[in-house]
């Protein structure tokens, strides 16, 4: 239900709280539910993450008398929504793990989601009104992401926060049937509410992680204050001190991202991730692993690898090159292109429990002998160069990594994600449980039978 009335920023308003579930085609909301599944097991995988225990005695401090009606992967307890926010979005980015959007440069779904499910188990929400408010959030995000694209992290914020706290209070709204007078009073305190700095990759700290938490959860504080008439700022993107001036360095094109509303949905464009790693790292990890696996190759085979990198991705992946090459901590490592070819080359593949090699020998052998540069003719791919020591140059190039849309993963291979990830959290019998909820979950009454799956059995 596309619209040509208003601004830029109020026709999205508009569309995001117009959608209804029986306007959805098929295909979206069938990708739709694949993407909550996979949202639901890194959510679970960042539970046994190092920084989660911290992360819950502060928010258990924070919380005070312990009430809450919100549930939290891995809890028995109950959190206040806004806290179960925090903690899910929190945990769903902690492995690297979660979805992405290449065009947007961000991960749409752990905030989308994390926000969304807090408020939705208290107010009993059906299913049906869940993927449709899902499917407001991705696209303001998304669409949000398109118009600033590479520019955010070029200025050094990370914008699956600064972005994504606008796509969860949109789907928060939407669920919630609020009217975009309170939407756009939300997005406007949102915008001083977005935050998110790159400067994590100093020392692999979990700001990363904390970022989409917050995210949520002031989404959900930004959507409470509207709806009690607190005034937000009019034309929080394109304005002259918006979003875009502050964090893409220049006026944006709102109107070109809008343009299509309603003709095609944003999740259909969103990845789902085989490793739990920086996106920019898959592409290297599907090279190598299939040069490896068509030449039989050994780490002692391999004298030296060459890797040609998008080039937004080589700050993030790439440089500074010494502390890259030999990652201090698990961030470290998720952000270092030489420590996923080692891997890839070492393991035939790359799994959380790679990170257990950190320090090891043989991969900051292998590490030392990569060499990584930028090529502008990458989008979202990259191309490897193995060179043996029989002197022969193995050469593979990988326009798209596997889990982008036109490379999806199979239901199979996504169950095959999640389960490990949900298992080792909830148990057998819920991590199934949860399977079939989200296969049927138009069907589903009440989105509490799904959240209180998460937790532990």
């Amino acid at each position: 239900m596309a619209t040509r009335k208003g601004t830029a920023t109020q026709r999205l308003a508009e569309f995001a709280l117009g959608i209804r579930y029986d306007d959805l085609p098929p295909d979206v909301v069938r990708r739709t539910k694949e993407l909550f599944l996979d949202f639901l097991g890194v959510a679970c995988g960042g539970r046994l993450a190092d920084s989660a225990p911290p992360l819950l005695r502060a928010v258990s401090r924070l919380r005070g008398d312990g009430s809450g009606e919100a549930s939290v992967a891995g809890e028995a307890s109950l959190y206040p929504s806004h806290y179960a926010a925090l903690l899910n979005g929190a945990f769903a980015h902690s492995q690297d793990f979660d979805d992405t959007h290449r065009d947007a440069v961000l991960h749409p779904g752990a905030p989308v989601f994390a926000a969304l499910l807090a408020l939705a188990e208290p107010s009993h929400a059906p299913g049906r009104e869940f993927l449709a408010a899902a499917v407001a959030g991705y696209e303001v995000t998304c669409r949000l992401g398109r118009a600033h694209g590479e520019a955010v992290h070029a200025r050094g914020f990370h914008p699956t926060a600064t972005t994504g706290i606008f796509g969860a209070a949109a789907a928060c709204a939407r669920l919630l049937a609020l009217g975009q007078p309170a939407l756009l009073d939300a997005w406007g305190l949102a915008l001083s509410q977005a935050a998110g700095s790159l400067q994590f990759l100093q020392n692999g700290a979990w700001n990363k992680r904390v970022h989409v938490g917050m995210a949520a959860h002031d989404a959900i504080v930004a959507l409470a204050m509207a709806r009690e008439g607190v005034v937000g700022a009019a034309e929080p993107f394109t304005g002259r001190f918006g979003y875009y001036f502050s964090y893409a360095g220049e006026q944006r094109d709102l109107e070109r991202a809008v343009a299509t509303l309603g003709q095609d949905f944003e999740v259909m464009h969103v990845a789902i991730k085989p490793y739990p790693c920086c996106r920019y790292n898959h592409a290297v990890i599907d090279g190598l692993v299939a040069l490896a696996r068509q030449y039989a190759l050994g780490p002692e085979d391999v004298a030296s690898v060459e890797v040609e990198l998008p080039p937004a991705g080589v700050p993030l992946v790439a440089e500074p090159e010494g502390p890259k090459r030999e990652p201090a901590n698990v961030v470290d490592a998720q952000f270092s292109v030489y420590f996923a070819a080692a891997i890839a080359l070492a393991e035939g593949g790359f799994t959380w429990d790679s990170y257990r090699r950190l320090g090891d020998r043989q991969v900051l052998g292998l590490a030392s002998r990569v060499r990584a540069r930028g090529a502008p003719r990458h989008d979202l791919g990259a191309q490897v160069t193995v060179v043996t020591t029989a002197g022969e140059r193995l050469e593979e190039e990988v326009p798209l990594a596997k889990g982008e849309p036109e490379r999806p993963l199979a239901w199979e291979e996504l169950l095959a994600k999640f389960r490990p990830l949900a298992e080792a959290v909830v148990g057998e019998q819920a991590a199934t449980e949860l399977v079939a909820l989200v296969e049927r979950l138009e069907d589903v009454d009440d989105m509490a039978l799904v959240a209180r799956r998460l937790r532990p059995s």
